[in-house]
């Protein structure tokens, strides 16, 4: 158990924060192994399968997943080779990813009303966004853009998970006074949830670009080094929300940050025109999401 859980977020300092998550057990060490070997410009797929095959539950969901009806092979694919060349591998990279935080988290249960089944519905709408955004405007970093839209809300199911009394006050003054879940932090607390996903993801090793990404999701004009990652998480959350597909527990938010807008160089109206492309690209990461149910 860990030590912090008679804290409360109201007297957390965000000093405290690297002490803090020092006690939150890490994900898989497959995963990170994974996300390394995937930095790897001359990365192999006998690596990359070799590395997914040590994990029996992750080799079966991986080979579920492009067996799926929306991959629709005539034949039956059996290896995770195969499943590795046929999805990619920013695709595998990406399930993966996304079934190590979802194993992660599956114990929570639907307390204060909140759908956890909508929390993830949201988390893989703002990836999909940030892969399509991403692609749009040409970014650089379009290998972490998923990632990161992944990622972005993680923070907040730590508060659920170590700070519930917080999270269900929190929630109860979104719901009284219609405010966004940040702000109702903002009003609460010392600290909010994308600074504890910094915390948590920079203890976990993750790159220092994906690390700021969340960081500054609220915030994309504070963030100076990364600042094309931070925009495109923003923008796409906003997007999410825009198309009814908002994290749940909240209101959304009034309005987009015209700072990242410009970051990204493209218009709220243009966001619109990307509606179709990212609702297609979500039916297809949705399937990811029907393997840990």
């Amino acid at each position: 158990m860990a030590v912090f859980l008679n804290k409360s977020l109201m007297d957390v300092h965000p000093r405290e924060l690297s002490g803090i998550v020092k006690d939150i057990p890490t994900l898989p060490v497959i995963y990170q192994h994974l996300f390394q070997l995937m930095q790897d410009p001359d990365v192999s797929v006998p690596h990359v399968s070799d590395l997914i095959a040590q994990d029996q539950a992750l080799s079966t969901k991986i080979l579920h997943l492009v067996n799926s009806a929306f991959y629709g092979h005539s034949k039956q694919i059996t290896t995770i080779s195969r499943a590795v060349v046929i999805l990619g591998f920013r695709a595998v990279r990406s399930a993966a990813l996304a079934i190590s935080v979802f194993d992660y988290f599956k114990d929570e249960g639907e307390t204060t009303g909140i759908n956890m089944q909508d929390f993830w519905v949201h988390s893989i709408a703002t990836a999909s966004t940030c892969k399509v955004l991403a692609e749009h405007v040409k970014l650089p970093q379009q290998e972490e853009a998923f990632v990161v839209g992944l990622l972005h809300d993680v923070g907040k199911l730590i508060e659920k998970r170590y700070f519930a009394r917080d999270f269900d006050d929190l929630y109860k003054a979104a719901q009284e006074q219609h405010l966004s879940w940040y702000g109702g932090e903002q009003l609460l607390f010392q600290i909010n949830h994308a600074t504890i996903g910094k915390a948590v993801f920079r203890a976990w090793d993750f790159p220092a670009n994906v690390v700021d990404g969340i960081h500054y999701h609220h915030d994309p004009e504070k963030a100076g080094t990364v600042p094309q990652l931070a925009a495109l998480v923003h923008v796409a959350d906003y997007m999410a929300y825009q198309m009814r597909l908002g994290a749940p527990g909240a209101y959304p938010p009034e309005t987009c940050s015209a700072a990242a807008l410009k970051v990204l160089g493209i218009t709220e109206a243009q966001t619109l025109e990307l509606q179709e492309a990212v609702r297609a690209e979500l039916d297809t990461s949705l399937d990811i999401l029907a393997l840990v149910e």
